[in-house]
């Protein structure tokens, strides 16, 4: 009887095990980042306006960038998917010298600055601190979450945006590479 009972078990544990990778697979858009409606281009003026610093104090005023294709990612260092997709943009930023990468850290400069000796990364990370979430806001962040990335066109304008985790495929395929 054990015996029995034992197979019974096993079997309905495969099929609920089963059902649930299922489901977990036919759900998996939703554990990656959603497209959202874009904001109007006046808000691009915020981008542009921006000057940020780096981990080392080297000032990066964003408005150089005007005239290249970017991926700016908004990330913190307790982000736990913003850690997760850095491997992926830096293979983007490293394949795609001709496309802008720019992490911008809502977080404080000692975080990041430690946070880069153990993860390192190819593109620039700038320290936004207190100005990081408003600013994703105005590029279109109505939803307060990280990360968030936002897709610009060589000709300034804003293509994609996107919440929670991004993967290369996603980058490569906004921005037609």
């Amino acid at each position: 009887m054990r015996k029995v009972a034992s197979i019974v078990m096993t079997v309905l544990l495969m099929v609920v095990l089963g059902s649930g990778f299922r489901w977990l697979y036919l759900n998996r858009h939703q554990f990656l980042a959603t497209e959202a409606t874009l904001p109007d281009e006046s808000h691009m003026n915020a981008l542009w306006n921006a000057t940020l610093s780096d981990q080392k104090g080297k000032t990066y005023p964003l408005a150089q960038f005007k005239g290249k294709p970017m991926i700016v990612n908004f990330w913190a260092t307790w982000c736990e998917p913003c850690r997760e997709e850095m491997p992926e943009i830096s293979e983007l930023a490293s394949a795609h010298p001709e496309v802008a990468v720019l992490g911008l850290a809502v977080d404080e400069a000692a975080a990041v600055h430690e946070f880069v000796e153990s993860t390192p990364v190819v593109y620039p990370l700038l320290i936004a601190e207190n100005e990081g979430m408003p600013l994703a806001e105005t590029l279109g962040n109505n939803k307060g979450v990280l990360p968030y990335t936002v897709i610009v066109s060589a000709q300034g304008e804003i293509t994609h945006i996107f919440f929670g985790r991004v993967s290369r495929k996603m980058l490569s395929s906004a921005l037609n590479l």
